[in-house]
């Protein structure tokens, strides 16, 4: 019984890491980011798009490691 309470709870913080990757780059984030400057020679935005999905990956591996 208590596998599938960990199953359910290892879905509902991946659902959740899923919905807030879903947020950062919806457009009101993204024009946030959209400037002309640079960072390290690499355009806001990709750098901004970059790091999200860099913050993504890395909380689903934290994630999925607790779960062994």
């Amino acid at each position: 019984m208590s596998r599938s309470r960990d199953d359910e709870q290892l879905a509902q913080r991946l659902a959740a890491v899923g919905a807030l990757g879903f947020l950062l780059i919806t457009p009101p984030f993204l024009a946030r980011f959209d400037h002309v400057d640079q960072v390290f020679g690499i355009p806001v935005l990709g750098a901004y798009l970059f790091l999200v999905w860099a913050i993504v990956i890395a909380l689903v591996a934290v994630i999925g490691g607790r779960s062994r």
